[in-house]
């Protein structure tokens, strides 16, 4: 009885709140306040290493590098229970990332003291050698890291990319001249001494043993600049393919030359890259080799040369009186060469122009015909 009235007196004291509407109340929008503190001290725990890894001008290791990335699979471990903090997390680590890449840009040298090689590596390249180091690192490790981080990764890459080429670029300067000296040789002759290569192949070697003996071997990771080396090796059998491409006039002893050389050649670039596998470009060269004793009949039938480098070798097999493209605009080898490395696209339209101009000289001429190359060239044009 005691009890039926205990309960008739709380229904009485809250009757009528059956009707009452209790607010919608946002659980996140009530967190957000100690999300951001949250994320304000995590980003501020990522960003205190890094600051203390960079004092003033000296480089930070490569193990502190480890460390700053370690700590930041700590930050998203400890995010890993939201999927919304865990993103918000990333953007904090990508904001450490670029905190990084601003430091060591401003530890980079880019002046005119990187492109002295003449001797051993200054101060500027030595620590630009470091930075990448720090950087390689960072790149390295930021593979394991939990999240997306692609756009930080990219970041990340395209400074060491930048860096790279700026320690490759005089180097890649230096063996253009010397290649240039190629068209100083006398290719015509009709039957040649196999023995030995011609004397630019020394001096690219030397190039190349210069760069990777005493460059190359500060850098701490080579795995992770291979991309980036392979592309240097590759640019340069590509320079290399078009200087061949325009020797002439060309006798049978300058070919047996130029495939000693090519030999030589492959064997020297093989020197940049610790696997010695045979690479795209040296399949390139070794074809090119075998093209060079092909009939001009042949010639156009082959498949594993680039037809550019094709029709510039078939002027050399035709008379005087078909100029090669460079002669007809005026140029020399040398500048011919690096117009086609740097406009591969327009390459067939000079050539289309250089056949015109010889339909016009012939016809202007009276000539009761043409050259026997001449053909063989409008049918490679036109496949």
């Amino acid at each position: 009885h005691g009890q039926g009235l205990l309960s008739s007196g709380i229904n009485a004291e809250y009757g009528g709140l059956e009707d009452v509407t209790l607010p919608n109340i946002n659980i996140r929008e009530v967190l957000t306040p100690f999300q951001c503190t949250y994320l304000a001290r995590s980003l501020n725990r990522l960003l205190d290493p890094v600051n203390i890894a960079f004092p003033g001008k000296t480089v930070p290791s490569t193990s502190e590098m480890e460390s700053i990335v370690r700590l930041m699979v700590s930050e998203l471990t400890a995010a890993r229970g939201d999927n919304d903090l865990k993103k918000l997390s990333t953007n904090n680590i990508v904001k450490c990332i670029r905190d990084i890449l601003n430091k060591c840009e401003a530890l980079l040298h880019h002046g005119s003291g990187v492109s002295d090689i003449a001797g051993a590596p200054n101060q500027y390249h030595i620590k630009n050698m470091q930075v990448l180091n720090v950087l390689c690192t960072l790149h390295s490790k930021l593979q394991d890291v939990p999240a997306d981080l692609t756009v930080g990764k990219n970041e990340v890459w395209n400074v060491i990319s930048e860096n790279f080429n700026t320690l490759l670029n005089p180097f890649r300067s230096q063996i253009e001249h010397i290649l240039n000296t190629i068209h100083d040789m006398d290719y015509t002759f009709d039957k040649q001494d196999i023995a030995g290569c011609s004397t630019y192949i020394g001096l690219v070697e030397e190039a190349v043993t210069h760069l990777t003996s005493n460059y190359l071997s500060h850098l701490t990771n080579k795995p992770a600049l291979l991309i980036k080396l392979q592309e240097f090796q590759k640019s340069i059998v590509s320079l290399y393919l078009h200087h061949l491409c325009v020797i002439r006039p060309l006798g049978e002893g300058g070919k047996m030359k130029i495939a000693t050389d090519i030999a030589e050649m492959e064997r020297v670039l093989g020197g940049l890259l610790e696997d010695h596998s045979v690479s795209e470009p040296f399949k390139l060269l070794r074809a090119f080799r075998a093209a060079l004793f092909l009939s001009v009949e042949d010639l156009i039938t082959v498949r594993n040369v680039p037809r550019p480098l094709l029709l510039n070798h078939l002027f050399a097999r035709a008379g005087e009186a078909l100029l090669s493209p460079y002669k007809v605009a005026g140029w020399t080898p040398a500048q011919y060469v690096a117009w086609l490395h740097s406009h591969p696209d327009e390459m067939l339209d000079m050539v289309q122009g250089t056949v015109q101009w010889y339909e016009d000289m012939i016809r202007e001429s009276g000539a009761t015909s043409f050259d026997a190359v001449y053909p063989h060239i409008v049918e490679l044009l036109q496949n």
